[in-house]
């Protein structure tokens, strides 16, 4: 039965402005922390050591109305859309404190749901702090009436689109796209069909459109020329990617795009270029992401006489440097495609004589199975998504690797896993913060873990 809901007789009473007040803190998701006899509020945009005046838009949250003093870590955002734009949101906090903040927020969390700390900190891994981001998913909107298209990124807390004539954070190479593409968009005629598209850097630019089904084989004559002549002129590879299946490549070079990892110092060669799909994971940050696999290898120590099980392995950023050691590597991926372009990677990059082998098992069930895999694991690397591995360690746990890396995207749900496997005889040796995503709150942290003799 349909339900109709009217608009309430009287209109509820606004929230008084507060008195100034002094911000305490930072939450996990970089919003400022107040503290009054009403209670603690978290305010987006407020920085410790603001004094500020705002006003309660829910339970625990508030609206920053003006910053009366500001923080002597207060900085002025550079981006012009800074305020309304989703995507960044720590570009009012100066760059050494957003790196303080995000130490901290691993610290305490780990405190807080593991009971534990690193025996040792290492200082950050940082890098540029703008002009990083090698992939970055665009949201489109055609109004056909209106014959007008808006190409951005979305509001905060919103659907709607925030126009963007260049990206702070976004690679140049990716940056220059963004004018041919509003250019291009309002000539295809399947633009009021676009769901979003998805730019990657890698030798070539990558342009990945994403489209239902049907309208492949309904693609006119002249769609297929201005995607020929958008991907010669820009010098990008154009692909589309259909409801379900790997994306086609349209125009430009058809051959698959390749990302850098790098191979252990005791290899030949300084490092080597994977095979990927676009739409597969790739890491957003190419300088730290090499130097981040560079740490975890380091901390793993991968030899010849080790079997080393990794999961979530993706198509092979840490695989083919672990393998690349001699060691016997067990790399476990959840999709199936991916296992196939992983198992590629290993055989491409180092010939016949790899230890390696590349297996599909769904790692988020309760009791993941791992077929063919037997004997005992001397050591083990994860790197799961911001899910975190609530199973896969209780599966470690089973193996007893001796050591464990565990590269996280999410300090919650690592200090989640982390207190299973500190009960279960682990204890953490080292850790440290990767800059992966400067000027937001995401926060990435290598781990490593060791179990106690």
């Amino acid at each position: 039965m349909a339900q109709i809901y009217r608009q309430a007789s009287r209109t509820l009473k606004q929230a008084k402005i507060s008195k100034p007040t002094a911000v305490v803190g930072l939450d996990h998701q970089a919003r400022g922390i107040v503290r009054s006899q009403q209670g603690t509020r978290f305010i987006e945009g407020a920085v410790p050591g603001d004094v500020i005046r705002y006003q309660s838009d829910g339970k625990y949250t508030a609206r920053l109305i003006e910053v009366i003093t500001p923080s002597p870590h207060r900085m002025v955002p550079p981006c012009p859309i800074y305020d309304a734009c989703g995507g960044c949101d720590m570009q009012h906090l100066r760059l050494d404190q957003q790196r303080q903040h995000k130490q901290q927020v691993v610290t305490e969390l780990l405190q807080k749901f593991a009971g534990t700390k690193p025996e040792l900190w290492l200082p950050p891994l940082v890098g540029a702090e703008f002009g990083y981001r090698r992939r970055t998913r665009l949201a489109v909107h055609w109004h056909a009436k209106r014959q007008t298209l808006k190409l951005g990124f979305r509001a905060k807390q919103s659907k709607n689109i925030i126009d963007i004539a260049d990206c702070m954070v976004l690679e140049p190479a990716l940056n220059r796209l963004l004018q041919p593409l509003r250019k291009l968009l309002p000539q295809l005629a399947f633009v009021r069909n676009l769901g979003h598209i998805e730019l990657y850097l890698a030798a070539t630019p990558v342009v990945l459109l994403r489209l239902s089904s049907w309208l492949l084989e309904s693609m006119t004559t002249a769609d297929q020329a201005q995607l020929k002549a958008f991907a010669e002129t820009s010098a990008v590879a154009v692909w589309l990617q259909l409801d379900a299946g790997d994306p086609i490549a349209v125009a430009g070079n058809p051959q698959r795009p390749r990302y850098a990892t790098t191979l252990p110092s005791s290899s030949s060669g300084c490092g080597v270029e994977l095979q990927y799909m676009p739409g597969d994971f790739i890491q957003a940050n190419t300088d730290m992401s090499e130097r981040m696999v560079e740490q975890a290898i380091h901390w793993l120590d991968p030899q010849p006489t080790d079997t080393i099980l990794e999961l979530y392995a993706g198509t092979g950023n840490f695989s083919v440097p672990i393998a690349a050691s001699g060691a016997q590597l067990i790399a476990v991926e959840g999709v199936s495609r991916m296992v196939q372009r992983l198992q590629a990677n290993l055989d491409e990059a180092l010939g016949t004589q790899h230890r390696g082998i590349a297996i599909q098992a769904d790692l988020n069930q309760p009791t993941p199975a791992l077929p063919s895999v037997t004997g005992p694991m001397t050591k083990a690397l994860l790197d799961p998504a911001r899910t975190g591995a609530q199973y896969a360690v209780a599966l470690l746990v089973e193996r007893l690797p001796q050591r464990i890396i565990y590269v996280s995207c999410a300090p919650d749900t690592l200090a989640r896993d982390a207190g299973y496997l500190c009960q279960h005889g682990y204890f953490i040796k080292q850790a440290q913060v990767v800059d992966m995503f400067p000027q937001t709150h995401h926060i990435e942290t290598i781990v490593w873990f060791e179990r106690e003799s």
